[in-house]
């Protein structure tokens, strides 16, 4: 086996000890539905399920590449919403239980960058921050890895917008192709909204790969509310007709 084939087998044991801290928001919301055998039940498909799908997440450089975390982020995700599917939820219905386990992550994740003395609604805007994503996007335009993402950086004008990216290809939406599940990659994309809420930061969007548009242009603002993106049928991104059929 060549080193990135060997990559999540070697790690497996770190990204399912990280899945078990984010299942633990996604417990809090099975309670409200199951008694504990039953939420007990479905926590242990979830997991099960993103065991069987770690060795086959597309290799994207691995940890020389942070945006490997997201990818794998996402594909937990994608073990959660098969479980809820299979019990019965509708699509709505998993969408609601994505924005509530994510927004009692964020605020916990916030809750520890306060402790930490940090102001989670600016470290988006940050000279350093922005000077690390100027490099990512630069990394990426080189394509080394066909399922990685795509960035371009793009410098705000100090009115409308702060900085933001434009994203042409998603590894993410490799990735849910490749499993076979591009429906729920709508769900994965308002989770930009979920965070900047959670967090306290300015987030805007126009158009999403996930709701089927050529490329993602997000953008963070400052001194700017981010609205609430669930339901997200308000959000200048929300395509009725990608849902129809689902």
């Amino acid at each position: 086996m060549v080193i990135k084939d060997e990559y999540y087998i070697k790690k497996k044991k770190k990204f399912m000890r990280d899945f078990d801290d984010r299942l633990n928001a996604v417990n809090l919301f099975l309670n409200e539905k199951y008694d504990m055998k039953e939420a007990e039940e479905r926590i242990n498909a979830m997991k099960l399920e993103f065991e069987k799908m770690i060795p086959d997440i597309p290799f994207i450089g691995g940890q020389k590449n942070p945006l490997t975390l997201v990818l794998i982020k996402c594909i937990s995700d994608l073990a959660v919403f098969r479980v809820l599917e299979k019990a019965g939820y509708s699509f709505d219905e998993i969408g609601e239980f994505h924005y509530n386990y994510s927004m009692k992550i964020h605020e916990d994740r916030k809750e520890i960058l306060e402790k930490a003395g940090r102001d989670s609604s600016q470290y988006p805007f940050e000279a350093a921050y922005k000077d690390y994503q100027k490099t990512l996007c630069e990394n990426t335009s080189k394509k080394t890895y066909p399922s990685d993402f795509v960035l371009e950086y793009i410098p705000g004008d100090d009115t409308t917008f702060d900085w933001g990216w434009n994203i042409h290809e998603c590894a993410v939406q490799k990735a849910y192709i490749k499993f076979g599940d591009e429906k729920y990659l709508p769900l994965i994309c308002l989770g930009d909204y979920y965070e900047a809420e959670g967090l306290g930061f300015g987030f805007s969007r126009t158009q999403t790969l996930g709701f089927g548009a050529s490329l993602c242009d997000h953008r963070f603002v400052k001194n700017f509310k981010t609205p609430s993106a669930w339901p997200p049928n308000d959000l200048k991104e929300f395509n009725d007709e990608y849902f129809k059929g689902i």
